[in-house]
């Protein structure tokens, strides 16, 4: 099943949050050690769960590479399932305790930001992008990281679950 013109905003919100949480699950320790961020360079794989807009829940296997020079961290994202598919690009600038940057989703050409701050094994950050606020909560344990990603939800006021997925390197 292809996917659906009328999920636009599931593809700006859910490429964003992701895009934002895979970056940013990069840095380790609070003070962002470059030769840290540096180590965590590489691919990295997993799965997850994806909830649109529309409703239903959607399993999701991703893909993700990092580039690192110095604080800087590139990422290329892939994501697919039955009826869902991402391409994410980011770049992000960590200083120390605080790490932001932005985030363009090719096939469909959305853009958007990312702010937040890194404390010990968690990071924790405010996406944003075309018609979309979220939320990213990631926890990092050795080589895995587990990623949380909510919306906003206009109509009852409140974050809902967007995306969680695991990913190990």
């Amino acid at each position: 099943m292809a996917y659906r013109t009328r999920d636009y905003l599931i593809k700006p919100i859910a490429l964003g949050a992701m895009a934002g949480a895979l970056a940013l699950c990069q840095v380790a320790p609070a003070t962002a050690d470059p030769s840290a961020i540096k180590q965590l360079e590489g691919s990295w794989r997993g799965s997850g769960t994806v909830t649109p807009s529309r409703g239903g829940r959607e399993r999701i296997s991703c893909r993700v590479k990092y580039g690192v020079i110095g604080t800087n961290v590139k990422q290329n994202i892939n994501c697919a399932g039955a009826d869902y598919k991402i391409n994410v690009n980011g770049t992000y600038k960590v200083s120390g305790n605080n790490i932001s940057g932005s985030w363009t989703e090719t096939k469909n050409n959305y853009n958007g930001g990312a702010s937040g701050s890194v404390k010990g094994n968690s990071i924790n950050m405010r996406i944003s992008g075309v018609s979309f606020t979220g939320t990213m909560a990631i926890k990092m344990t050795g080589r895995s990281q587990n990623v949380r990603i909510t919306r906003y939800d206009a109509k009852s006021k409140k974050y809902v679950n967007l995306a969680n997925i695991s990913l190990r390197k």
